[in-house]
């Protein structure tokens, strides 16, 4: 009976790290993908500009149809910006999430995290459109 009464509360704790941990493994599974569509999309951008203006709109497309949510909005940055047919373009999205929202419990803070893409410019793209 002793041992069922200081078994219980770490089997309890130890349920509510596995269950935060996947859910991390999800959020970060989601924050890959729309780092991935905002890769792609600045791709196929024509000037620099456009490209910066596509991939902050997909992120935030992708992330709040993904249903996750960055505290301040998802930051995107430019790691590599080569447009020319063949070029490589790679982004990185940033997301503050609250830890209240990734575990049952509520644990106050928060968590920043990251997860990079790279899309290869189309080599057979024109010049113009």
């Amino acid at each position: 009976m002793i041992g069922l009464v200081v078994l219980t509360p770490v089997m309890a704790l130890l349920f509510f790290f596995v269950v935060a941990a996947g859910r991390v493994g999800v959020v970060e599974s989601k924050l890959t993908a729309a780092a991935r569509g905002a890769a792609r999309a600045a791709s196929q951008a024509r000037s620099t500009d456009a490209a910066r203006a596509a991939a902050t709109a997909i992120a935030e497309t992708s992330l709040g149809h993904l249903e996750v949510e960055c505290q301040g909005g998802p930051q995107v940055r430019v790691l590599k910006m080569d447009l020319r047919p063949g070029g490589r373009v790679q982004i990185q999205v940033s997301c503050t999430v609250r830890l209240s929202d990734l575990t049952i419990t509520g644990v106050p803070g928060s968590r920043i995290m990251t997860a990079e893409s790279a899309s290869v410019v189309d080599r057979h793209r024109s010049g113009s459109q």
